[in-house]
């Protein structure tokens, strides 16, 4: 029973070795989409930053009321990550990505007719350090040509 428990435990750990270390804000920006992806705004937003402002000027409370409309509005939601390149900087980091959306618009106040099953965005972000983790300051977003 002790040898299962030490070839267990020896082989957690060197799995755990084996893995690159995770770069913190490339797994900010992935938790983000897991989260919308799971329709979770509250989720979403913890990291977005209280300094946050988008590409008009709009702050935190502006970026989550969108985020909590964009996701009410869908049943279901899948969100791909493109195109990821990241400058990074000890404190800070530049992520230029693009999302493929594909989702299922509640049938609710014709919502189904307004809304894209489909589509892709360009989304250019800066992410910095703060206390308790990476969290999203600024960003701008453009919609692509609509999906087939």
């Amino acid at each position: 029973m002790r040898r299962l428990a030490a070839v267990l435990l020896a082989s957690f750990f060197l799995s755990a070795c084996a893995r690159a270390p995770r770069d913190p804000a490339e797994a900010c920006l992935r938790e983000v989409l897991a989260s919308a992806e799971r329709r979770d705004a509250d989720a979403v937003l913890t990291h977005v930053s209280e300094r946050f402002r988008d590409a008009e000027g709009g702050d935190k409370a502006d970026a989550a009321a969108l985020v909590r409309r964009s996701l009410a509005a869908y049943a279901s939601l899948s969100l791909k990550l493109e195109d990821l390149a990241i400058e990074r900087g000890t404190d800070a980091a530049q992520a230029k990505f693009r999302v493929r959306m594909s989702g299922r618009p509640r049938a609710a106040a014709g919502l189904e007719g307004l809304l894209p099953r489909s589509s892709r965005w360009s989304f250019d972000v800066r992410l910095e350090s703060e206390p308790g983790g990476w969290r999203i300051v600024s960003a701008s977003w453009t919609r692509l040509e609509d999906v087939p």
